[in-house]
């Protein structure tokens, strides 16, 4: 599949990357070029609506995943305008071009931000209400609404991957080997949920838990296996 990654040179951009690539043709929306030079890069900013016109023209599937960063590259979740502005305004632009392209397939990257903290897990799996206390989680929940009108309205098929904690691949096994991993989603998982939200028989929006808890304990992830046929796969490496 032609797939284009609106925010593709950002954190979990980049470490989906090469996996998407095996799978995928993929080109790059960014003001940043992407770390791998072999994929089809276009400068830019999802705020300029002639650029994201000309990024979409010719894909299939949109995958957006554009973070709010201050001018010193820093993630920002506490910039109102920002936060609004990538999580909603510029999420709206993008999903439009992608109908007048007629693409029919889109993945956003939320967040399980979108849910307060909760001590005692979430219970309810996918079905706990969003009620995020912050500028950030909030936006995001919004984020799937716009994709919820797309959807409706449009007749897109998307999906929102709430993701927990998304970890390069070597980052997670020492995390795991030091016990510091409970729910935090490694590399290839986090991956493998964009491929399969890109390719799975679906209809309509629909919100899933991702997270790298196999066992279940804290995040479940029932409606991901259900309509994705996703579940983490990723274990920590046996040690002695």
């Amino acid at each position: 599949m032609r797939v284009l990654l609106v925010g593709g040179s950002g954190y979990v951009g980049s470490m989906v990357t090469p996996y998407l690539k095996a799978e995928h043709q993929l080109r790059v929306l960014d003001p940043a070029p992407p770390k791998d030079p072999s994929v089809e890069y276009l400068g830019g900013s999802a705020a300029d609506m002639a650029v994201v016109r000309q990024a979409v023209q010719g894909m299939e599937g949109v995958v957006y995943m554009a973070m709010p960063r201050t001018a010193e590259g820093r993630y920002d979740c506490w910039d109102i305008d920002a936060n609004y502005d990538l999580h909603v305004k510029h999420l709206h632009r993008v999903l439009l071009a992608a109908v007048e392209a007629k693409i029919a397939r889109a993945v956003y990257t939320s967040s399980m931000s979108v849910y307060a903290y909760r001590p005692g897990g979430f219970t309810q799996g996918d079905d706990t209400p969003p009620d995020a206390p912050d500028l950030y989680g909030f936006t995001k929940r919004l984020g799937e609404l716009v994709c919820d009108f797309f959807a409706r309205v449009h007749g897109v098929a998307a999906v929102s991957l709430r993701l927990n904690g998304p970890m390069p691949l070597e980052d997670w096994h020492r995390a795991a080997a030091a016990g510091r991993i409970s729910t935090q989603t490694a590399a290839p998982d986090v991956a493998s949920a964009i491929a399969l939200a890109l390719t799975a028989p679906i209809t309509g929006h629909h919100a899933v838990n991702i997270a790298g808890d196999w066992a279940g304990k804290v995040v479940r992830c029932t409606r991901a296996k259900e309509l994705l046929g996703w579940e983490p796969r990723e274990r920590p490496r046996a040690t002695g």
